[in-house]
């Protein structure tokens, strides 16, 4: 009972680390997943969407960057 306790336990700490391995481009697309999933079929799907994999490859090419911003070209700021 122990050690079955102690592989669950286990496999939930695993996908907590790779549920924070994603990118914000990979985020924002499982959020649109969601939100177009929610608006047609009142379900949520947990298996990766199209969005999602647009952000995965969009992460893979920006290194993590948000959409929007390079290395080269600072966030925008605002002046009061």
């Amino acid at each position: 009972m122990l050690k079955s306790l102690l592989g669950a336990a286990a496999a939930l700490s695993m996908l907590g680390v790779v549920a924070c391995s994603q990118g914000p481009n990979e985020e924002a697309g499982e959020n649109a997943d969601t939100a177009r999933e929610q608006s047609t079929t009142g379900t949520t799907d947990l298996g990766q969407g199209p969005s999602e994999e647009a952000g995965e490859a969009l992460d893979a090419q920006t290194n993590g960057q948000p959409a929007g911003q390079t290395t080269t070209t600072p966030p925008a700021t605002t002046t009061p």
